[in-house]
């Protein structure tokens, strides 16, 4: 794994981890703050309820007492009227009172009410027993608050209620009243829904912020492969332009010492051999003896002829002079009559547009592209035809080759790795240089097409002046 990798997913693990923890975290405060909210919210509505509870009963209480204090009235008449008095209180939808004697019997009965789908605790039936016995024990023992489930008049479902008793002393009765509580659990019920809300809100929230962390980190990390990936192409880059300028360098070195050292030792040998050959012709022209030494200065002359040749073509190869001395367009004219002679194959050259000084770099590498392209059009494509087009443009200056030879299949030589190395280092030359290199190749022929780009006013900063070399040079 690399090492930047590495320390992407440094920095990426613990933020997320981080932003995990905090979102357990929040979750579990959200949840806590939600179950004290929920225990203040039921605490403050069963105290409003206890509180209004107890203002019920006193006001039964009250209005009973007062009832069993009326003087000239009987007992019997007493007890009918606070029964009565007890059983038309209403309280909101579905307030009303219950009242059972000494003996638990319930003495508010429920169609002397008036009050539709009322059902009381009576414990002389099954479904009110246990409620009655609850409310009965609560009030013996001093009254107080009651919890049961009880049906509601108003709905008919059977709801949480808080019941409240007390004892009246003058007859012993059991006065109480009581509230549903299924407002408070539906209160309760949107506490715990806002609650779950919120704490899914946040870790949405949460989430988002960890994605765009993990994006941005992510996006750091890429920008940084990219800019690093840029500068690797731009050292390779330079690193093949300082390989090819190295090679042409040391090429063009050769071909000084050839042409500066080996050639002139040779040419000075010609001179010498051709001064003897012409004093011994003049000392004995009629000698056998002087025939034959004639005749080995010949052929020594000769050899020494074919040796100059050779070398000139050798140096020639390494770096043409022309290409140093007067530019682009007279090294390649030069090289199409060079390619032309002694060979069936008739090699033209043209160049359009107005020449101007290039920097050596594009004229080495435009000469190397049409040198190789030329060979290959001689060697492989059996061509018998092929046309060097030069053409200046005013930001560019474009290489063009065209063979009529019988052409090959461009897609498979370049992906054969033991093939096509002209072509890799054709276009490995224009690459170097932010230039463009095309093939296309049939059964008609071969067209390669090299374009590099030329600054304006670009000025070459080695030694070729580039001159106006013009015309259509096509050698018969």
């Amino acid at each position: 794994m690399q090492l930047r990798l590495k320390l992407i997913l440094l920095a990426a693990l613990p933020v997320a981890v981080a932003l995990l923890c905090m979102g357990l975290m929040v979750r579990h405060q959200s949840l806590a703050l939600a179950k004290d909210e929920r225990r203040l919210v039921e605490s403050a509505y069963l105290h409003s309820k206890e509180t209004e509870l107890r203002h019920y009963v006193e006001l039964a209480r009250t209005a009973i007492q007062r009832i069993a204090d009326i003087e000239g009235l009987s007992e019997s008449e007493r007890q009918r009227r606070a029964i009565q008095a007890v059983s038309q209180m209403r309280f909101g939808d579905d307030g009303y009172f219950f009242l059972y004697d000494q003996r638990g019997n319930l003495l508010v009965h429920p169609e002397e009410m008036s009050v539709p789908n009322l059902d009381l605790c009576d414990p002389n039936e099954g479904s009110g027993q246990a409620s009655a016995k609850l409310l009965l024990d609560s009030a013996h023992a001093g009254g107080g608050l009651v919890r049961y489930a009880w049906t509601k008049p108003s709905s008919q479902i059977t709801v949480p209620k808080l019941g409240y008793v007390l004892k009246i002393p003058p007859w012993d009765w059991v006065v109480g009243t009581g509230l549903y509580l299924d407002d408070v659990d539906q209160t309760l019920s949107r506490i715990d829904e806002r609650a779950q809300r919120n704490i899914s809100a946040t870790q949405q929230r949460l989430f988002l912020i960890a994605a765009a962390c993990m994006v941005l980190i992510a996006a750091a990390g890429v920008m940084l492969n990219l800019k690093d990936h840029r500068i690797s192409n731009a050292k390779l880059q330079r690193l093949a332009q300082r390989v090819v300028h190295s090679q042409e360098e040391e090429r063009a070195r050769v071909a000084r010492d050839l042409h500066d050292g080996v050639v002139q030792v040779l040419v000075s040998s010609k001179f010498l051999l051709e001064t003897a050959q012409l004093q011994h012709a003049y000392q004995d022209a009629s000698s056998a003896r002087s025939a034959d030494h004639g005749k080995a200065l010949d052929q020594g002359l000769e050899r020494l002829n074919e040796a100059l040749v050779e070398i000139r073509r050798v140096s020639h190869g390494l770096r043409p002079a022309l290409l140093d001395d007067l530019g682009l367009p007279a090294a390649l004219a030069l090289l199409c009559e060079q390619m032309s002679q002694g060979q069936e194959l008739e090699v033209g050259f043209h160049q359009t547009g107005e020449v101007r000084p290039i920097p050596t770099t594009h004229a080495t590498a435009l000469y190397r592209v049409a040198q190789e392209a030329v060979k290959n059009a001689r060697t492989h494509a059996n061509a018998c035809t092929v046309l060097v087009t030069l053409e200046y443009r005013p930001h560019a200056l474009t290489l063009q080759v065209h063979d009529n030879g019988g052409g090959f299949d461009v897609q498979r030589i370049l992906a054969d790795g033991t093939s096509g190395i002209g072509l890799r280092n054709m276009r490995e030359r224009l690459d170097a240089l932010n230039g463009h290199f095309h093939i296309q190749s049939d059964r008609t022929g071969t067209r390669i097409l090299a374009t590099l780009p030329l600054k304006q006013g670009a000025e070459d900063d080695a030694r070729a002046p580039h001159s106006q070399f013009d015309s259509s040079y096509a050698p018969a």
